[in-house]
């Protein structure tokens, strides 16, 4: 025995040995204009909002005035960067922000340590410059981050 395997038949069909390719390229191109640009919206009776709209704290927001993200500080670090953010934030009359603290995964059975660290400054501190804070919505990172909205 030699050790050496046998190759194996060659089984792939090479389309630019086939030709094949122009005439499904061509079938795709001729269609095309039967694909439509994008589906269309539900259509929804002027003055109803869907109860989702409606019920949604978050259904107003487009976005973030301003945000950090956290990832990689120590807790130390965050609190400073976020003391800092928060004053410097609302001294710019900025309403909503967004503090990235990450879920904490890396955190192994000690849990998400900047968002702990983060939301208990928050509520220790945050009175004079703040409204209120929760978790941000999924679209800006949910449980990951602290959306915040400034007096």
């Amino acid at each position: 025995m030699s050790g050496k395997k046998p190759s194996p038949p060659e089984l792939e069909i090479d389309f630019l040995e086939t030709g094949h390719e122009d005439r499904y390229m061509q079938e795709v191109f001729d269609h095309i204009d039967k694909v439509p640009d994008k589906e269309p919206l539900p259509k929804i009776p002027p003055g109803k909002k869907s109860k989702e709209k409606r019920d949604s704290p978050f259904s107003q927001l487009s976005g973030a005035d301003e945000q950090i993200d956290l990832h990689g500080k120590t807790r130390e670090e965050a609190i400073m960067i976020v003391q800092n953010f928060i004053k410097t934030c609302h001294a710019q009359g900025l309403r909503h922000v967004l503090i990235i603290t990450g879920k904490g995964q890396h955190s192994g059975n000690r849990g998400p340590v900047l968002k702990t660290a983060v939301v208990q400054w928050l509520k220790k501190n945050g009175h004079p410059y703040l409204r209120e804070f929760r978790d941000a919505p999924p679209r800006f990172g949910g449980s990951g981050a602290v959306w915040v909205e400034l007096k």
